[in-house]
Order: C-alpha cells, then structure tokens, then sequence
C-alpha cells in the first residue's frame, strides 16, 4: 500500500471517528436534555415526560407515601413523577392522616402545600374568659383576634401568635361616637386591611346604619364617614394595603375617599348595582337607567377616564355574583350569572391604554346544578369558592382545575381556617376540609358559632367555648397547640 493511500485512509478514519464522536455528544447532551426536561422511558418503551411535584404540609418532617409507596424523603420535598394521577398519603405520629388523589402535569410543577394535620392527643388550654360576645372577628392575615364585649365600651384588640397573648384596648366611644350610646346596636366587622391595623366597620341602630373607618394603632385618627362627608354609604372597600385610600358607594354612585386628607372625589361612576375591587380595580354592574333590565359587568381602574365593558347582561336573570384576586404576577377575575359560572386571568383591560395584552382569558367556563349566592377567595389569591346552600365550586387559580363538593349545613357564610381550609360548625362539631372538599375531619366540639381560627405562624388553633352562668353566658377562648 502506498504512502498516499495509506494517509487518506487514516484520515478518513479520523473524520469517522470525529463524526461518530460529535453524533455522540449530540446524542447524550440531547438524552441529557430529555432527562433534564422529565423524559423518560414508561413501561411500553414509549417516551413520555414527567411532572414535578413539590409537597408541603404543616407539622414540617411528615412522612409522605405515593401510590402507597414510602419515600425516604420527608416534607417538605420535592419529586419527579409521570404525567396522570397519583395518591399522596401524608402521616406523622400523634397526628391524623391527609390523603388525596394529586393530577400531576407534564413539564409543570404541581405544587401541593395545603396538607395539614391536625394533633391527635389535643393540649387546649384556657385564654381568657369573656361575657357575652357582641363581635369577634381574626384579621384575614391571621395574627390578631378583635373581640367586643356586651355592655363594654372597649374594642380588644389581641396579638394571638405568641405563647403569651397581648391585649391592646380601644375606646368604642373614641372609635365610633362620643355622643350617641356606642352600647345599643349591631356592629359589624365588613373589611381588614392588609397590615392589620385598621377596619371598616358598620354600625347600625335604631334603622339608621353608618360606616366607620378605625385605625388600631391611633383611635384617634379613626372616621365616621358618613358624618365626616355628610352621604349615607351603602358599601365601602379597601383600596390600598394601609388603607389610605377607599372605595366608596353611595346611591349608587361610587367615589374614592382619602383617608389621609379626609378628603373625597366626585362621582367617579353613577348607576352601580354593586361592586367589588382587587385593590385599584374595580368590577361592577351598572345599570340603565332608562332600562332597568339593560345592565352590564365593566371594570375600571383608578385615575382612567372611562370602565370596560366585560359582559352584556341585558339576557340574564338577576343573580350575580363578583369577586376579583391577583396571584403572583396574574390578575383574574370570577362571576356567576344565575348557575353559569366563568373565571377568567390574566390582564385586567385598560380604557386609557387599550393593548391586545390587556385582556382576560377564560380558564374555567361551566354551568352548575345550583345558582351560586356567595363567591370567596382564599388569603393568597389562589382559590376561589362560589357557593349556594349545601354545594360549593372551589377554582385554582394556579392548576386551572375545579372541585365540586357539599357540605352538612346550609352555606350562609364561607368560613376560612387557613389559606386552604374552610370550617362550619354542624352539630355542635366542627368539621374542617381541604378547599376542595376533600379530608373533611372532625376537629373539636365546639356549641356556638363564633369563628375559629388558625395563627399564621400554624402553632396554634384558636377557639371559642361557651357556657352559661346563672343568667349570663360566658366564653372561655381557648386554643390548642399545632407542633
């Protein structure tokens, strides 16, 4: 063989080799890839792509079982499973048991961290004692407990988080009225802010009903709106987290009032049968004014000059339901109209700005067996909840599933023990279950209907117990410790 041909075929294997070389590195680095993005083999030697699924549960270090398999890791933790259904079991000694079927999505992540388990052998200790309760209301980021008493002219104000509970006390008198009898009447507990120092409440006595802004921190600075702008309201929202800014509705007309400069706008928007609000947004229902049956659902954003027209409803009956939430970056938006429900996400519309990407999109879209009288968010923004009678629709947000369920009593309020718990009381029994319907368990025997309610730190389960003594009755709060 010659010296030429005896080089080219050398270098003809090196070209081989570099290719089967570089088809080869191509060929991992894209199994890697495969592998990276949660491909892999299933049982037929098909490929399929996996889901992440991240669990959480209160108590931390729960042992968890999926497919009634242990894993070595405990919660919280995180694990790559094929797509489709699977049971995840949670367990921990001296606690009960969660359990749930989990869907888990190709190439997402399926976040579950609403798993709570609750003690077995309960430690309830006694707080303090109370006589009869005229409002007792947990602040919706759970770390505080505001109590007023019968017969007492003190709003209590109480940090409920720690081993030892602090008691700040507020003139009702200074909060509501310095002239009229703050002791006659209803009060009622409408909103909280988001940093649980003020509420609205509204007051109502002898057919007359006023709202009232009160500031925890300095009563002084708390307002009687109604007097203060001489208008009889009928709704009054939140605007803002320090509470700065309302929303306000008198006669049908909407107004925006400064806290700070106790100051109020003109008529923003006229003709509103109602409305609610995901901070400086507004949805609402107008109506004609020549035609009452002519009404539509708009959304308008503080400081534009005109709403968005969502939904005609000229069609629909009267039974409407509204609420609005943002989770993480996405805004969404959730009504009913008689059974139909819709609940849609993304961008809320601008009438100053108008853009293909300010718009929402509908991500559930159903009729129900049932006419929705009540729809409710949780803390977080995540679920939603319409309800009516004994039946509830829960939506979330994040997984874009729903959950259709029932409960024991007849559903007159949504009670919510946690950001993913909800409560009633039936039969002198509390019974508690995952947002959608799921885990329902017998927690405590509890014999009135004053709230219940569950620290944001989880360390403990607040509670009222009730008893009578000769003519009065006295409430003993009471709570139980979680870890």
């Amino acid at each position: 063989m010659d010296r030429k041909r005896k080089k080219k075929l050398e270098n003809t294997r090196v070209i081989m080799t570099n290719i089967f070389m570089g088809i080869s590195v191509i060929g991992i680095v894209f199994v890697l890839m495969l592998i990276a993005m949660g491909y892999n083999f299933n049982e037929k030697g098909g490929i399929e792509q996996s889901g992440l699924i991240q669990i959480s549960s209160n108590p931390k270090g729960s042992s968890v079982e999926i497919d009634g398999e242990a894993q070595f890791s405990r919660t919280d933790f995180n694990k790559m499973l094929s797509s489709g259904k699977h049971n995840v079991k949670i367990s921990k000694p001296g606690y009960d048991t969660w359990e749930k079927t989990i869907n888990v999505d190709p190439g997402l992540l399926t976040r579950v961290e609403w798993a709570r388990l609750f003690p077995t052998n309960t430690e309830i200790t006694n707080v303090a004692n109370y006589s009869d309760i005229r409002l007792a209301a947990y602040s919706s980021d759970r770390k505080h407990l505001l109590i007023i008493e019968h017969n007492s002219p003190v709003i209590q104000y109480i940090d409920i988080q720690g081993e030892k509970i602090n008691t700040h006390k507020i003139s009702l008198n200074d909060a509501l009225s310095k002239t009229e009898n703050v002791l006659e009447g209803e009060i009622k507990l409408m909103s909280w802010n988001d940093t649980g120092n003020k509420i609205i409440v509204s007051w109502t006595r002898s057919q007359k009903t006023s709202w009232h802004l009160i500031d925890l921190d300095n009563v002084t600075k708390s307002v009687n709106l109604d007097a203060k702008f001489g208008m009889t309201f009928t709704d009054i929202h939140i605007l803002n987290d320090s509470a700065s800014k309302l929303w306000a509705l008198e006669n049908g007309r909407i107004h925006i009032i400064d806290t700070n400069s106790q100051s109020i706008s003109g008529v923003i928007i006229s003709n509103v049968e109602q409305f609610t609000n995901n901070k400086d947004v507004i949805a609402f229902v107008d109506i004609d004014e020549e035609d009452n049956n002519n009404r539509k659902l708009r959304i308008f954003k503080e400081g534009e000059k005109g709403s968005t027209t969502i939904l005609d409803l000229k069609e629909k009956k009267s039974n409407i339901t509204l609420a609005m939430g943002s989770y993480w970056n996405e805004s969404w938006l959730a009504y009913s109209t008689d059974n139909h429900i819709v609940v849609s996400s993304g961008t809320y519309p601008s009438f100053d700005r108008p853009s293909k990407n300010n718009n929402l999109k509908k991500i559930i879209k159903r009729d129900l067996e049932y006419t929705p009288n009540l729809v409710s968010t949780n803390q977080l923004g995540r679920i939603v909840i319409f309800t009516g009678a004994n039946n509830l629709t829960s939506v979330d947000i994040e997984t874009r599933n729903y959950y259709d369920s029932t409960v024991e009593t007849e559903i007159t309020k949504l009670n919510w023990l946690d950001s993913y718990l909800i409560w009633e009381n039936s039969n002198k029994k509390i019974i508690i279950r995952d947002f959608d319907g799921n885990n329902r368990r017998e927690i405590l025997d509890v014999n009135n209907s004053l709230p219940i309610n569950i620290t944001e730190n989880n360390r403990w389960l607040y509670f009222f117990e009730s008893k009578s003594a000769e003519s009065d009755t006295i409430y003993a709060l009471k709570r139980q410790k979680l870890e």
